[in-house]
């Protein structure tokens, strides 16, 4: 067997008609099987090809085009082979679209080839093969299929006829053609981009029924636009969930929230999407018979309650949630989670509960549940801050899920007093929404199990059945088992059995993201049927419309390489676009109307398409010539050549050389697009011109006597237009000079229209091209046709010539053609928008010409607002694919013409957003704005942020004395201000009022920040330096050189803050062996309960010392010197210390018990004024100590600040030279914990007798350039700065310096830290 590709080679032969039956094999029908298989058969068919006098025959024999399994194909036969030795007929079958098909969408065939025996039918000669037709294999078959010495031998019949049959057989290719309806009953949702997250939420929704029947019930009017309507368009995307066969597109939904193509591609967070849909969805069915829905399904009651210890009181309430929020760090599953939600914590020490009536008290706070919902939505936090990296990081820890979740478990202890006992809260898993990938992306998708058995995984288009395994154990996160590399099982022994011989293990970053349980007393309720019969009549009618055109337009896509689309434009169509819709060539086919589209079969012969034609226009076929249109190498679209009569007979596939490609590689590139000018020939055939033919390299053959096909515009100078007049088919040889009579005369109620002058000549002009500039050629009146080298499709735009005192009388603004036509291409409308409001309405609309200078542009634009000075404008261009204002503004001059500025990534606008500048812009670039905020030596902010311009050139020494000025300034204009509440007139407030309480506090502030500027002036008169900092949630990452120029700093990332250089950090203060360390504020981590209980402990102690010791004069809280976590140290009370017994700090030490006990020991005694620590105790030092150090603390807060450490400082020298510069309360202070957290070592805990500078001296890697200590002492200096990025001290407390006390808000542990927020605008 020989199998070998074909070229195609032009030959003529005789065939019979096609016969072609479709789901035939043998003649006998094939049935498909109910299940889907690899190479299951699609489509089967068979062809006959007679092919007369075929001895007589040579060269390559083409069959015509027959259909097959929804494709095209042809048979090729080489009567004396296609090679070598040329002693067999050779047979092959030929896909011809092969070329213009997608891989994707290639057909896989099995085919066999028979040549029919007439004398004894059982003896025909056949072979077979499989293939796939790709564009590298248009053809496949046998070389050598039939000897010639066998022909015969009742191969031909008696008139010389051989019969070739082909009976082919497609397959289905399970890569592409994977149906989800058919294996699993249900459908999958598309990605737009990223919206992975929103269709594995939106599975979720539509698999509750009794959610997806709420939906159904919303009332909208019958006409809502889907795109427009949320309600709507949930409606509609439920609907073809239900019923529709292949996945649904969700851009009808996108839009109704509002997105734009952008979102789409922005990946958020599956709970905060819930979220706003559900809210937005409770919004929409208010005052409805559904209203309560939401809340029925998904809401709870908590019971949050705070009992104080020592006295009776106790307060309560109760809030709803629609999810919960649980923990996966330091949980083994869903009930350790729970546990530690409903942990009780104690209020004691600094936190402890202000009563109304017995003040401040210890007290526990807690939460319970009042009741669960049908659906319980458990929110896995997969996600939390990283103080050490200062990111997000995902956690994939190992935690498990149960199939059955009982909250009623261990005695109801999940549930609040005043709970409904009667509802058993038992469980059952319904979905599990599984998040792959790390923090910065990664993939959605989701397990549900809708009728609470089977599991079916739904990842965008895709559904599939599951086993419970893949559904729950593989979604525990962790390093299990993993089919791919082995592994051992966590510590603790969850997971199964590592496999034999061990292996790697690995973490799983596809794990649970969010778990749904439905409640199993409320199954048959939340699970119940929904059918049509559950959907109102107009709705239902509106929806099964929408998805049948739906589905319509689906299969003409499906089978849209089956058809040829024609477009046909005529004479009629130029003159309805010419001067209108266009003014350059003759038509823009995509604005053709209906009636000019055509849309065939590929096999159906080109006689019948003209029949169809026929029956459109009403033009005979007999009088139908069609032209090809060619695209120029000037990129002009002109009709090039008429079709010939082999092509007009000949079937629509065949004519693939006057085609219009699609998108390149894509689906679209194997649909057929063909462009035809249709000219309506005479009625009489006397009256029918030659045609010239085109010559081989373009333009035509002048000495043939064919006739030229030419078109004609006219332009109207006084009506200043251009329309589209006719077509001629002229002689070659005509001159330029009588083609202008000639049109004067055809159009002479065009010229007296005009009222020109009637003697006055012909202006002609050729269009050559319009991009990218506008080119007519004036036409000589003394030459031919052929001698201005005229060809088919050319456009001559003809016109009266006016004398120059017509054309000044009238007003002519362009009395020639070239001038109007460069006018009309040049002329844009642009639309003008204020920067600061990019979705308002355009503030003007002006038309300019796209080659505008920006001078001109600025100009225009002020002319139209009544701006004085144009220079102040300054310009941002339009985002294209956002529809908003690009990040960085047009630069003064930085756009050559108006063309440039509507242009972005090579895609036109119309859009340019302005904004109105306080100086000229030319003057404002070679200036940089930067925006400083000013602290005090404690850190506070003073004032208002300072916006400073200088010199790019400037440095930030130049920065910080314009700074230092305006400080004067602003003291001097604070200090001649009149107070607050003391203007003449006022009237005072009622004491004891709100209003008294806030004018109160508004002069208190404002008394505060004019006392600080007074201050901040003195200190700057004082010729005391300044520093800059680079600040980054609330932390210093960078101490500024004074010779950094302004140009390098960037503010729109860095908060950039100014503070004068504390006295005690002058260079004539530190030493050589002195340092400057970074102190950050952070909240503490969560403690374990053995920590709290040891905290709350000696917090009592410390309160009964406080007591005991009241009254006393002298020793204080810290008699003995030694210090502790806590107390204020008098000054010189332990000296410099000595380093003697000092060692280095590693977080290792936290495994040494007896050690850190003994650290802590006298401090505790001193606080207690008792012996040595107990067991018990010794443990709560341990777990606090182990706390701090291994779960890192929480967020940062408040006001970074650099200290200096002296040479031999100790901790506690320290603690107390930092209590002096915040003023921190003793009180408040002593329950601060200092640590130190580094890259490299791991973080520390320092005892107050360490040595911090042998610390220091042993990690010289963590040392700033001496350019930065310098910068930060204010002049040259010894000491050494640490770097902020390598090594911190971390001051741990709680934040009750926000407003009012309140902590404030640490960031979200559910996001990304790149996203926006969700929003739904719709």
């Amino acid at each position: 067997m020989d199998e070998n590709l074909c070229e195609a080679v032009e030959m003529e032969a005789e065939e019979s008609g096609p016969q072609v039956q479709d789901a035939i094999v043998d003649d006998q029908p094939v049935v498909a099987s109910s299940s889907a298989k690899p190479m299951e058969t699609e489509h089967s068919g068979f062809y006959e090809w007679e092919i007369r006098n075929f001895a007589k025959l040579d060269g390559k024999q083409v069959s015509e085009t027959f259909e097959v399994g929804t494709y095209l194909w042809k048979l090729l036969c080489f009567p004396k082979q296609n090679q070598a030795p040329y002693k067999y007929v050779s047979v092959f079958l030929e896909y011809p679209e092969a070329m213009f098909t997608p891989h994707n969408l290639s057909p896989k065939a099995t085919f066999k080839l028979t040549i029919k025996n007439h004398k004894d039918p059982s003896k025909g000669f056949f072979k077979d093969s499989t293939h796939t037709f790709v564009p590298e294999q248009v053809d496949w078959g046998f070389s050598q299929m039939l000897p010639l010495v066998d022909l015969n031998t009742g191969y031909l019949r008696d008139d010389g006829t051989l019969v070739i049959r082909v009976e082919i057989t497609i397959h289905r290719d399970e890569r592409f053609t994977y149906d989800s309806r058919h294996e699993t009953g249900f459908v999958g949702l598309k990605n737009q981009g990223a919206t992975c997250y929103m269709n594995s939420l939106l599975q979720y929704l539509y698999h509750v029924p009794y959610f997806r029947k709420c939906v159904y019930h919303m009332p909208v009017p019958e006409n809502e636009d889907a795109a427009k309507s949320l309600p709507v368009a949930l409606q509609s995307l439920f609907y073809r969930l239900q019923y529709a066969r292949s996945a649904v597109s969700t851009k009808e939904l996108t839009k109704s929230f509002g997105w734009t193509s952008y979102d789409a591609f922005m990946q958020h967070d599956v709970q905060e999407l819930n979220r706003v849909l559900c809210e937005k969805l409770e919004e929409k069915m208010k005052n409805t018979k559904v209203e309560k829905a939401i809340n029925f399904l998904f809401e709870g009651l908590t019971y949050n309650f705070i009992e104080c210890i020592n006295v009776s009181y106790k307060s309560s309430r109760k809030e709803s949630f629609m999810d919960l929020q649980l923990d996966v760090k330091g949980c083994k599953n869903v009930y350790d989670s729970f546990d530690k939600y409903t942990e009780v914590e104690v209020l004691n020490g600094p936190n402890q509960y202000q009563t109304d009536s017995f003040g401040l008290q210890d007290a526990r706070k807690g939460i319970l549940f009042e009741s669960f919902p049908p659906v319980l939505q458990l929110q896995l936090k997969r996600f939390e801050y990283d103080f050490q990296r200062d990111a997000m990081v995902k956690i994939n820890d190992r935690y498990e899920f149960p199939e059955e979740l009982d909250l009623d478990a261990g005695d109801g202890k999940y549930l609040a007093p005043g709970a409904d006992r009667s509802v058993r809260n038992l469980y059952k898993l319904h979905s599990v929404l599984v998040h792959s990938g790390g923090v910065h992306g990664g993939h959605y998708y989701a397990y549900i199990r809708p009728d609470g058995k089977t599991w079916f995984k739904f990842d965008d288009d895709r559904v599939s059945r599951e086993d419970e395994r893949q559904a729950m154990d593989a979604q525990y996160g962790g390093g299990g088992e993993d089919d791919l590399y082995g592994s051992s099982p966590p510590a603790g022994g969850y997971g199964p059995a590592p496999a034999p011989g061990g292996g790697l293990k690995y973490a799983k970053f596809s794990n649970a993201y969010m778990l749904v349980y439905v409640r199993r007393q409320d199954w048959q309720t939340i699970m119940c049927d929904v059918t049509k019969d559950n959907i109102q009549k107009h709705l239902l009618d509106r929806l099964e419309r929408e998805m049948l055109d739906k589905e319509a337009r689906h299969r003409d896509k499906m089978e849209a390489h089956l058809y040829c689309s024609l477009k046909v434009a005529s004479d009629q169509d130029f003159r309805d676009q010419v001067g209108d819709a266009s003014y350059f060539d003759l038509v823009d086919h995509t604005l053709l109307p209906a009636k000019c589209h055509y849309r065939l079969r590929k096999q159906t012969k080109f006689s019948e398409f003209k029949e169809e034609v026929a029956r459109r226009t009403g033009i005979p076929p007999h009088r139908q010539r069609f032209w090809t249109w060619k695209r120029r190498t000037n990129t002009t679209y002109r009709p090039d050549r008429p079709l010939t009569a082999a092509e007009e007979a000949s079937q629509l596939v065949d004519l693939r050389e006057i085609r219009e490609m699609g998108g390149g590689a894509g689906a679209k590139s194997a649909l057929m697009d063909i462009r035809l000018y249709l000219e309506e020939l005479p009625e009489d055939p006397k009256d029918l011109q030659p045609v010239a033919p085109v010559a081989p390299r373009g333009g035509i053959h002048a000495a043939t006597g064919g006739h030229l096909l030419l078109f004609f515009k006219y332009f109207d100078p006084l009506k200043q237009s251009l329309v589209y007049v006719t077509h001629h088919l002229l002689s070659p040889s005509l001159m330029v000079k009588a083609l202008g009579e000639h049109l004067v005369e055809e159009s002479e109620e065009l010229a007296a229209a005009d009222s020109a002058d009637p003697e006055a000549g012909v202006l002609m002009f050729e269009e050559v091209k319009f991009e990218p500039k506008v080119m007519l050629e004036a036409l000589n009146p003394n030459k031919s046709l052929a001698e201005c080298e005229m060809e088919h499709g050319d456009i001559i735009v003809f016109q009266r010539a006016l004398p120059p005192d017509r054309i000044a009388a009238a007003g002519i603004k362009y009395a020639k053609a070239d001038d109007y036509l460069s006018y009309i291409h040049n002329r844009r409308q642009v639309h003008f928008k204020r920067l600061e409001e990019p979705q308002g309405p355009p503030v003007a609309t002006l038309e300019l010409l796209r080659d505008t200078q920006y001078d001109q542009v600025a100009s225009a634009l002020a002319a139209a607002l009544s701006l004085p000075d144009p220079s102040k404008l300054r310009f941002t261009k339009h985002n294209y694919f956002s529809s908003s204002p690009m990040r960085q503004p047009v630069r003064y001059r930085g756009a050559p013409s108006l063309e440039s500025m509507l242009s972005h990534s090579n895609h036109p606008t119309d859009t340019i957003y302005f904004e109105v500048l306080d100086l000229p812009l030319e003057e404002m670039e070679q200036l940089k704005t930067v925006k400083v905020s000013f602290h005090n030596e404690r850190g506070e902010y003073v004032g208002e942020q300072h916006s400073l311009r200088l010199r790019r050139e400037a440095t930030v020494a130049d920065l910080l004395t314009e700074l230092a000025a305006r400080l004067q300034q602003a003291a001097e204009a604070a200090a001649s201000a009149p107070a607050p509440g003391s203007q003449g007139g006022s009237t005072a407030a009622a004491p004891g009022s709100q209003e008294s309480a806030a004018a109160t506090a508004a002069a208190e502030k404002a008394a505060a920040t004019r006392e600080a500027l007074v201050a901040a002036a003195a200190t700057a008169a004082s010729g005391r330096p300044m520093r800059l900092l680079e600040i980054m949630s609330n932390k210093i990452y960078k101490v500024l050189e004074t010779t950094d120029t302004l140009d390098t700093l960037n503010e729109s990332y860095w908060q950039l803050r100014a503070e004068f250089v504390p006295e005690e950090q002058l260079p004539s203060q530190l030493g050589s062996g002195d340092y400057l360390l970074h102190l950050a504020h952070c909240l503490p981590p969560h403690m374990p309960p053995a920590a709290a209980k040891f905290l709350a402990a000696r917090e009592a102690r410390r309160k009964a010392a406080a007591a005991a010791a009241q009254g006393t004069q002298g020793s204080g809280a810290a008699a003995d010197g030694k210090g502790s976590s806590g107390g204020a140290a008098a000054e010189g009370q332990t000296g410099r210390g000595t380093g003697g017994g000092a060692r280095p700090m590693d977080a290792d030490d936290a495994s040494d018990t007896d050690a850190e006990a003994g650290e802590m020991e006298a401090a505790e005694a001193e606080g207690a004024g008792s012996g040595p620590l107990t067991a018990e105790a010794r443990c709560g030092h341990v777990a606090v100590h182990r706390a701090l150090l291994e779960q890192m603390p929480g967020a940062a807060f408040g006001d970074p600040l650099l200290v200096a450490v002296r040479q031999n400082d100790t901790m506690w020298q320290l603690r107390a030279r930092i209590q002096a510069l915040l003023g921190a309360p003793p009180d408040e202070f002593h329950r601060w914990h200092l640590i130190f957290v580094g890259t490299r070592p791991d973080n520390a805990y320092p005892n107050d007798a360490d040595d911090l500078t042998a610390y220091f001296g042993l990690h010289h890697n963590k040392f700033a350039p001496q350019a930065a200590a310098d910068a930060a002492a204010g002049g040259r200096t010894g000491a050494v700065l640490v770097d902020p990025q390598k090594l911190t001290l971390v001051a741990v407390h709680e934040d009750t310096a926000g407003p009012g006390g309140a902590r404030r808000q640490p960031p979200s542990s559910s996001r990304y830290a790149y996203e926006k927020p969700v929003k739904i605008y719709g």
